[in-house]
């Protein structure tokens, strides 16, 4: 079910926004002014070790990133690239997400496409998001986490509301944007740190 969004409800989302960072603390907006840059790190280690362009390997970790920890990510884009670069087959490596995922990170290894050809490969609204802010871009990641935290609400993954199509999923992009320009910091950053104090919030692991 896709929410319909007016401008009333814009500037309640980005309320809802600024009010969830501001309850940040010092600890919070450190980890979570932290985290893009930190994944940025691991994906330069990672090319510098097979010698490929990060944005390759960043397209391989947005890939392989739906229903996988952050942890594991990494892990299985550096097995999966390594697989491929010795010639190993597809199904020599495990991932912890689903098949055609794995199926999509490996024909962006085949393809080595440019910058702009590797965002187009990857799609999904969420893993080409995911992508663009692990690469820096002025932009934001949504997932069920960042639609609570707008809409100041708690509602569970499964929930049918938290199923955001493609209008939705921008109009919450847009609240993002705007909050993140009136604080002075970049859209994925103030969603790494609200998501940071929805977690602790919460208690979610």
């Amino acid at each position: 079910m896709t929410k319909q969004v007016t401008l009333i409800d814009h500037e309640r989302m980005v309320h809802n926004i600024m009010a969830c960072y501001r309850a940040a603390d010092s600890v919070q907006v450190a980890e979570g002014l932290l985290w893009y840059s930190d994944a940025q790190k691991a994906a330069h280690n990672i090319a510098a070790k097979y010698d490929i362009a990060v944005y390759i390997v960043v397209a391989v970790i947005a890939a392989l990133s739906p229903n996988n920890k952050w942890s594991r990510n990494v892990v299985n884009a550096d097995a999966l690239i390594g697989a491929f670069l010795r010639g190993d087959g597809i199904d020599s490596v495990k991932v912890s997400t689903y098949h055609k995922m794995k199926a999509k990170a490996w024909d962006i290894l085949a393809a080595r496409p440019d910058y702009g050809g590797a965002k187009r490969m990857l799609k999904g609204q969420k893993i080409t998001s995911f992508f663009c802010d692990i690469m820096g871009e002025f932009n934001v990641t949504i997932d069920g986490h960042a639609r609570n935290i707008a809409y100041a609400e708690r509602v569970g993954l499964t929930d049918d509301r938290t199923n955001i199509g493609v209008r939705e999923y921008r109009a919450l992009q847009a609240a993002y944007e705007e909050a993140a320009r009136r604080i002075g910091l970049m859209p994925y950053q103030l969603q790494a740190i609200t998501w940071r104090v929805w977690r602790d919030r919460w208690g979610i692991t």
